[in-house]
């Protein structure tokens, strides 16, 4: 099974948001620690995007994804 967290950051451009994904997360990460790991991206202000500066949690979870192999 193939895992990705995935970062969904509001930008300073309104209605305008930007999306980051790593690949294989842990399998026990917590709400509370990809909030905190969102705040400390947008603290540091080191991306900047097409759309502006990250400015907000928009939204955040794992995907998981599945592949049947059937034509071997």
């Amino acid at each position: 099974m193939d895992k990705q967290l995935v970062l969904v950051f509001g930008t300073e451009t309104e209605g305008r948001n930007f999306t980051m994904r790593f690949n294989n997360p842990k399998d026990n990460i917590t709400t509370q620690q990809i909030q905190d790991f969102m705040n400390w991206i947008i603290q540091q202000n080191i991306f900047l995007t097409r759309f502006g500066e990250l400015t907000s949690i928009y939204d955040g979870g794992v995907v998981e994804r599945t592949y049947n192999d059937l034509i071997p």
